[in-house]
């Protein structure tokens, strides 16, 4: 039997199957848990340094719990030799994971050192075969056979892009899932910690240059790039994380509507590729491994002790330990290595929630930079974010002046589906201390706005601050008649049936008209000039409703000209959360642990809606519509509380009842003239119509 200790956790492997474990601890209960099919089990929520023993029979075996601060020597990083291809990494815990190392396209290891990135994530980023040996193969012929062993699509960046870009790339497994060992917990600290392990292993190989790999990803490989920067291993060069999250209740619980969409299916999926292999969920690469590879066969050992991931996210309302232990918001302010990232104001699968907090970045940190564009999730991957994104790590990770990338270039078409354009890079062939000083220079955050499908942003602008610097909030009242506009002197109200049935749930098949009676709109009049919404945003309505609590959803779009309505942010909120923590009229901060029902009358609900950056043209006006939850968001579904017997809904305006909504304008920011195309890039269209209140 082994018993291993890690991060508040204790492992066994090894026990008899069925066996009864006995953990004992001093000035606490024992603890008795009965050991799998595999003869495992995993003792967790215990205390740092701890000491405890596991009592099997008449066997004991004696262990102190790790501790966050607990980082191995020296001499064990160097005890890591990595090569081309698969290898097996061990943490300081004892567990194995998965890591595939790829040198630069044309090159081999031994034709380092090399500037060198790390991409860690739970998708199958370790599976060995080169993908870009694999993608000439099948150029060449396209009738091969799928090969089990090419890692998935989600390693674009860092299996093909960046070693085309000049770069050696470690594509790490999380633990639990493909050949690595252990078993998943999304977020918690064991897997934070990991990754400071793999920093400071890989730091010490010979072939990385300096000495100081930087980490690159999107999505998963994002915001694992967030959890282990906060982290602190000393020997991160910088980070690059694309179109992550921060709080997991953000996209898990919007508003403290419970979103079934996609991050309910994503964590699903997550689930299912944590069952040992070989299974039908397990990974696929790990299913073509495990018969031969007696690493990863050992490594399934943990499998059936995973958490249920989907289990823990579905009770976040209701279980907030387990939500604080997993939250990422709180990590970015412990981030202190040069950073550049990148998020997308229509990104549907992790929202824009995260670009309210982007402050948390760099605040502290003065060598970090975000950009944030409208766009989709997979829109930070583009051909106008390149050029930007190796600049940024040819400064900070190989420490050279800028240099052109002629081999992405001519491979762009196939990555992209269009060429890049090669702009000159405006620090190339500049002194390296000097292009550095030039970069650190540069506004902190970069607004690109107008993105067309498969094509770049049309324009942007520059600010040191998010929402920009100077920006005013402004506020629209809602009024009779579905207007929207400056305060009103007369009291009233609009109705609506709160029934998200009327509605297909989610606007992944187009945008849908709200049927009267389902909703209100509230319309201005046409802008005299350009308006640039830039920041977080807020409604503030007056609710009365036939029930005690309701579900609602505020919508911003833009009435053009042309008379289309162009979709720009939106957000839910559950009228039973109505306390403030603090904020301010763009960014009220939702007391999500404390629900009150609605009273008797109009009650005041703060509606934090999801952060855009958008221009409304001189001519177009803007609209608000209040609504059941659901059909905006192309790939979010919500579990409302109205489905089963759908209220009546008030919405008040007035001096007594004064419903309105604030946002940000940008001082002295001109869009580029002319109207963007309807639709584009995750800001969907539709005819304007007036809903029955008129707006």
């Amino acid at each position: 039997m082994s018993v291993r200790a890690g991060i508040e956790q204790v492992y066994v492997t090894g026990a008899p199957v069925g066996a009864e474990l006995r953990l004992e601890r001093t000035g606490a209960a024992a603890v008795t848990v009965t050991a799998d099919a595999f003869g495992s089990a995993v003792f967790r929520e215990l205390a740092q340094r701890e000491r405890v023993a596991v009592v099997v029979g008449d066997e004991r075996r004696d262990v102190t719990v790790l501790s966050v601060d607990d980082h191995p020597s020296d001499a064990f990083y160097r005890a890591s030799s990595l090569r081309d291809g698969l290898n097996y990494v061990p943490m300081r815990d004892g567990t194995l994971l998965a890591v595939t190392v790829r040198p630069p396209v044309g090159n081999t290891l031994a034709d380092g050192p090399f500037p060198t990135l790390i991409e860690y994530s739970g998708y199958a980023v370790a599976a060995p075969t080169d993908p870009v040996a694999d993608k000439i193969a099948r150029l060449l012929d396209p009738s091969l056979p799928n090969d089990p062993l090419v890692p998935g699509g989600e390693t674009l960046l860092g299996g093909v892009v960046s070693r085309l870009a000049g770069y050696a790339t470690v594509s790490v497994q999380l633990r639990g899932i493909g050949c690595s060992g252990g078993e998943a917990d999304l977020f918690d600290l064991p897997s934070r910690y990991d990754g400071y392990d793999v920093v400071e292993t890989v730091a010490r190989q010979p072939w990385v240059l300096h000495g100081r790999p930087g980490m690159l990803g999107i999505s998963f490989s994002g915001f694992s790039q967030i959890a282990t920067a906060a982290t602190r291993p000393p020997s991160l060069a910088a980070i690059a994380p694309l179109s992550f999250l921060g709080r997991l209740w953000d996209v898990g619980w919007p508003g403290g509507v419970f979103n079934v969409g996609f991050a309910d299916s994503w964590l699903a999926d997550r689930q299912r590729q944590t069952q040992p292999a070989p299974s039908a969920g397990a990974q696929e690469w790990a299913n073509a491994l495990v018969a031969t590879d007696p690493y990863c066969r050992e490594n399934q050992r943990l499998r059936l002790q995973t958490r249920n991931g989907s289990a823990i996210y579905r009770s976040l309302s209701t279980n907030a330990e387990e939500y604080d232990r997993r939250d990422l918001a709180a990590a970015l302010a412990w981030v202190d290595v040069p950073t550049f990232a990148l998020l997308q104001f229509q990104d549907e699968q992790t929202s824009s929630a995260v670009a309210a907090d982007a402050g948390l970045l760099t605040g502290a940190n003065p060598r970090a930079w975000v950009t944030l564009s409208s766009g989709e999730h997979n829109d930070s991957v583009s051909p106008d974010t390149i050029d930007e994104l190796f600049e940024f790590l040819d400064i900070y990770v190989a420490r050279r002046t800028p240099e052109l990338k002629f081999p992405l270039y001519l491979a762009a078409p196939l990555i992209f589906g269009r060429p890049v354009s090669v702009d000159v890079p405006a620090l190339l062939g500049v002194p390296y201390a000097e292009a550095r000083r030039r970069f650190e220079e540069r506004p902190r955050y970069t607004y690109g706005l107008e993105r067309s499908d498969g094509d770049g942003t049309r324009w942007g602008f520059t600010s040191s601050s998010f929402p920009p610097a100077g920006a005013v909030p402004t506020t629209l009242y809602l009024g009779p008649g579905g207007t929207l506009g400056g305060p009103g002197a007369d009291a009233g109200s609009a109705s609506y049936v709160s029934d998200p049935s009327l509605r297909p749930a989610s606007s992944g098949g187009g945008w849908s008209q709200v049927p009267d009676g389902a909703g209100l709109g509230f319309t201005s009049a046409p802008l005299e000039a350009d308006t640039v919404l830039a920041g977080p945003l807020a409604a503030d309505l007056w609710v009365s409703s036939t029930a005690s609590v309701t579900d609602l959803q505020v919508s911003v779009s833009e009435v053009r000209p042309d008379g289309q309505e162009q979709f720009v942010t939106t957000a839910v909120q559950r009228s039973s959360f109505r306390g403030l923590l603090g904020g301010d009229a763009v960014r009220p901060i939702v007391d999500y642990r404390t629900q009150e029902p609605l009273a008797p009358g109009f009650n005041r609900v703060r509606v934090p809606i999801l952060p855009a950056a958008h221009a409304f043209r001189a001519g177009s006006r803007i609209r608000v519509v209040v609504g059941p939850a659901g059909g905006d968001r192309t790939a979010w579904r919500f579990v409302s509380g109205d489905s089963a017997a759908p209220p009546t809904n008030s919405i008040g305006f007035g001096p007594a009842t004064p419903s309105s909504i604030t946002f940000p304008v940008a001082t002295g920011v001109r869009p580029i003239a002319g109207l963007p195309s309807c639709p584009s890039a995750g800001q969907q269209c539709r005819p304007y119509t007036p809903l029955a209140n008129g707006g």
